[in-house]
């Protein structure tokens, strides 16, 4: 268990090449918010990285809801960007309860299921090409977030981010379900 929060600990300050700007959560004072002895390091790591994905899949869900051909995919767009947006909030109430301040440390990065602001550009230029590259780009950001979902409800002891990542976990292999009834692989 160590081991996994470690390596998702590493993977996710070091391994996308940023750098840590923000601070080390400290227990809130009195009545501001939830103590922060189980909210540490692993579960703000989780949390940053679960927002600044889900805030650059929801400019590429954005594109696939305004630009996708096939109306079921473009249904799932929505459907998905919906969940992503109300996901982001719940992510900053996390942050909020244990008194941390976001800081998006991810930022430009280029990081498996990440979609980057160029992808999503060269999408918006894909012409009849968009269903299948916009099918891709949701598959590798629907497919890495399960990873880091489940790899996160094992690491965190935070009980609310943990139970968010089994949520999580269990809404992107539903997406996941539908993206392939829409797109087979």
């Amino acid at each position: 268990m160590i081991v996994i929060r470690l390596i998702l600990l590493l993977l996710v300050l070091t391994g996308c090449g940023g750098q840590v700007t923000g601070s080390v959560p400290e227990t809130p004072a009195s009545g501001t918010g939830r103590s922060t002895s189980s909210f540490g390091l692993t579960e703000r790591a989780f949390v940053e990285l679960a927002i600044a994905t889900d805030e650059q899949a929801v400019k590429l869900l954005g594109a696939g809801a305004k630009l996708a051909t096939h109306s079921a995919l473009r249904q799932l767009a929505n459907d998905i960007g919906a969940a992503r947006r109300a996901e982001v909030v719940e992510l900053h109430g996390l942050l909020a309860a244990a008194a941390v301040e976001y800081v998006n440390n991810h930022k430009g990065h280029d990081m498996p299921g990440m979609p980057t602001d160029e992808e999503i550009s060269a999408l918006t230029a894909a012409g009849p090409g968009f269903d299948a590259l916009f099918a891709k780009l949701l598959r590798a950001h629907l497919d890495e977030s399960i990873t880091v979902a489940r790899s996160a409800a094992q690491a965190v002891s935070d009980e609310p981010t943990r139970a968010l990542a089994r949520r999580m976990q269990t809404d992107r292999i539903g997406f996941t379900q539908r993206l392939g009834a829409v797109v087979p692989v």
